[in-house]
């Protein structure tokens, strides 16, 4: 169970630093992001970039909880998930074509892949929160090591997911 906890909290981990430095204020997807979440929220112009860099604040601090605090971090993980697959699915609902900016700069069109995305990453948030509750003990320093390759393996297909579901869609 442990090497599961590690891998989990790399992967979760990698993949919210990946989305907060796409999006940290001062480079263009930020400006970006915080255009783009004005379309499924009811904001303000005015509230739009503080809930933005609010946002973007809550991503960067999953991963150093994961490592402090590991049960918070995947709580706030999964809360961000929520957020972030709510707006998700009212942009799809609506109809709109809304580039995904989740990781800051322009991706595909907000779509169901990204539903599906923020599902699976979802569970291994479950998982983390299951399984940081119940475990205890240590994991090994080698299997700990694999465990937390596997993590990086998995963040980098999460962070690159519109090019792996159009490589093997054969849009791409």
């Amino acid at each position: 169970m442990w090497y599961a906890l590690v891998a989990g909290r790399c992967l979760v981990g990698l993949v919210f630093l990946a989305a907060a430095v796409g999006k940290l204020p001062g480079r263009v997807g930020f400006g970006e992001f915080a255009g783009s979440i004005r379309l499924p929220l009811p904001l303000p112009p005015g509230l739009a970039r503080p809930a933005a860099g609010a946002f973007v604040a809550g991503e960067a601090m999953v991963a150093p909880l994961l490592v402090a605090a590991p049960l918070a971090g995947f709580a706030l993980a999964g809360a961000l998930l929520l957020l972030a697959t709510a707006a998700i699915g009212a942009t799809v609902h609506s109809g709109r074509r809304v580039p995904c900016r989740c990781f800051g700069a322009a991706g595909a069109t907000m779509g169901y892949r990204h539903l599906v995305r923020n599902g699976v990453l979802l569970a291994v948030v479950a998982g983390g929160l299951t399984g940081q509750a119940m475990t205890t003990g240590s994991a090994a320093a080698a299997g700990a090591m694999i465990a937390a390759g596997a993590g990086l393996i998995g963040a980098l297909i999460f962070i690159k997911f519109d090019e792996v579901v159009d490589l093997f869609s054969g849009t791409g």
